[in-house]
């Protein structure tokens, strides 16, 4: 998987968990594991603002860290915007509830609908994230935990698991 079809699934993964928790407050939200280079780890590409929209990019300032954070109200050329739309569409509300959520009590089979719902046809001018941090770093067998590894250090291959946060 490249870059941009790894954000896009962890994105999905967030918008399934943003809408499992409005429907049921108890939900325990996904989290996805890694085939990485560094072994088998639970890690995060996308780096979420104080209002936990995700980062489009960042610039360093004099005083500050300035970040441009996807907006879920506006219409933007961005990958955010298209993997929410698919998501949601694909979840939609029927009226009479939102449809397809039966899908959470089965993992395997969402993490295959989210990775084909996360597959779109990008125009070639969309804004995708431009930062090269893996956040919270965790091996599954311990052996490594770091809050942050440089991208290029580091092959995130494919997302092998979806777990329930602990």
């Amino acid at each position: 998987m490249n870059k941009l079809e790894i954000t896009s699934f962890e994105y999905a993964v967030s918008v399934v968990n943003e809408i499992a928790m409005k429907k049921d407050a108890t939900f325990i939200p996904f989290e996805i594991v890694w085939d990485a280079s560094l072994g088998i780890a639970k890690a995060r590409t996308i780096i979420y603002d104080r209002y936990n929209y995700p980062v489009l990019n960042e610039s360093i300032r004099a005083e500050s860290i300035h970040q441009k954070s996807f907006d879920p109200d506006a219409k933007d050329n961005d990958s955010f915007s298209f993997i929410r739309h698919e998501v949601f569409n694909y979840f939609k509300n029927t009226g009479f509830g939102r449809q397809n959520l039966h899908l959470l009590k089965r993992p395997d089979l969402l993490m295959a609908k989210l990775l084909e719902l996360s597959k779109v046809s990008f125009p070639n001018d969309i804004v995708a994230p431009d930062y090269a941090t893996i956040l919270d770093f965790e091996t599954l067998d311990g052996s490594m935990k770091l809050p942050f590894i440089h991208s290029d250090s580091i092959e995130i291959k494919e997302p092998i698991s979806l777990i329930s946060k602990n």
